[in-house]
């Protein structure tokens, strides 16, 4: 007999990333993130978000028939699939409740949905993984949450910098340098959530990763690049949880 063919829709609970809270114990399975924008170790399945984190429905049924209802929007475009996943700086909106989130590191946590207000839901802040020049001679930019921005000149940014963008267009608003004096979103380890000011700047080698030094409550730490976003200068760009 031929196996089942295609990936699965569920993972064992236990499997879960660490982040998710979830009760391990309550069922075998739990939803699983399809593929897109976030990895899975990063990101959240849109129902889970809605029944377990965010608590505005009871059960899975409830959730699947809001998104299939095209209730629920992430980054202003209402999404349909349950399965959708949802991670660091996406926009949550439930018009019908009048209620807006955005996935941040909060409370110790990797992803966690701050309340945001109608304003700040219209702009998203994203780091860039990478800049090459296009064939067509356009200057292309991919950042974090998938997308890809396209200029016809240089917006001065490079990997680990970060753009603000208008949502849904995808609008360049304003950028933000990872360099010194700027201001660092901690994205995962200990300091998870928590802000800091860059002091200094080490470029990566065959042996090392690029690296930051970052004052954060009154300590200098340094810490890899990739653990860190630029988020303003003296102040986040955007409202932030855990400032």
């Amino acid at each position: 007999m031929m196996g089942h063919m295609g990936s699965s829709k569920h993972m064992k609970r236990h499997a879960a990333p660490a982040f998710w809270k979830i009760s391990r114990k309550h069922g075998q399975f739990v939803t699983k993130p399809s593929a897109g924008p976030h990895a899975i170790d990063e990101s959240y399945p849109l129902a889970v978000l809605l029944r377990d984190i965010l608590k505005v429905v009871g059960t899975m049924r409830e959730a699947n028939s809001a998104i299939t209802l095209g209730k629920v929007m992430v980054d202003g475009v209402v999404r349909r699939d349950s399965r959708f996943p949802v991670g660091l700086m996406d926009v949550i909106c439930i018009p019908s409740m009048d209620r807006a989130f955005r996935l941040l590191p909060a409370k110790g946590l990797m992803l966690y949905p701050v309340p945001i207000d109608i304003e700040s839901s219209k702009l998203k802040l994203c780091k860039v993984r990478s800049k090459k020049k296009a064939p067509s001679n356009l200057f292309s930019y991919g950042l974090h949450d998938g997308r890809t921005v396209l200029s016809k000149d240089d917006l001065g940014v490079n990997v680990d910098d970060s753009l603000l963008l208008a949502i849904p267009e995808g609008k360049v608003v304003s950028n933000v340098k990872m360099e010194k004096g700027s201001l660092v979103l901690f994205l995962k380890g200990k300091a998870t959530g928590k802000l800091g000011v860059v002091k200094d700047i080490y470029p990566g080698s065959l042996h090392s990763t690029k690296s930051a030094e970052v004052e954060v409550d009154g300590s200098p730490v340094k810490v890899p690049v990739g653990l860190l976003m630029a988020v303003g200068v003296e102040k986040p760009v955007l409202p932030l949880g855990g400032e």
